[in-house]
């Protein structure tokens, strides 16, 4: 994460808390969640990854919802990507399709949730352009695995910059 210019970016990667009040604070303002989609997926098209931190070999489907945090004056903060095994537990089920935030809804529901970063890296922000930005992979589990999460974060608000290898140089 020393690779990324800027400490925001490096805090919000690192942080292993509640991505959103972060967002809020680097948005200045309240962030609200839109939900794009929310599918019943054939769990054999998912990438190998999310098969395998789900333990969801030879389940027939999960569900894969698809949001964006959006700042109050509209702009786009993060897309996201959530996927969970379908049918594990049925509050799990209704969060998934509700309109709220992932993380804070699963609490609300009563899940006691630990986080376990993946990745974290650059990805391409979805849209005209391609522009690199920062992401974070991570699975929210609760006694086992819960929900696979990617977030990509918008790169005017998360610089995806990173500092430069080379090595500099001392003048004697």
């Amino acid at each position: 994460m020393a690779a990324f210019s800027s400490p925001v970016t490096r805090m919000l990667l690192a942080s292993e808390g509640l991505t959103t009040t972060l967002l809020q604070a680097a948005a200045g303002s309240r962030v609200r969640p839109e939900v794009v989609k929310v599918s019943a997926v054939p769990t054999a098209g998912l990438p190998a990854l999310v098969r395998r931190v789900l333990r969801a070999e030879g389940v027939g489907r999960c569900l894969l919802r698809r949001t964006r945090l959006a700042a109050a004056d509209g702009r786009p903060v993060s897309d996201n990507i959530v996927v969970a095994r379908k049918g594990v537990d049925p509050r799990l089920d209704t969060v998934l399709h509700g309109p709220g935030s992932i993380g804070l809804a699963l609490r609300d529901a009563g899940f006691r949730l630990e986080r376990r970063i993946l990745h974290v890296g650059r990805g391409v922000w979805p849209g005209p352009g391609s522009l690199p930005c920062a992401c974070k992979v991570y699975v929210l589990e609760a006694g086992g695995p819960l929900v696979y999460v990617q977030e990509l974060f918008h790169p005017q608000l998360v610089p995806a910059d990173r500092v430069s290898a080379a090595p500099s140089k001392v003048q004697a």
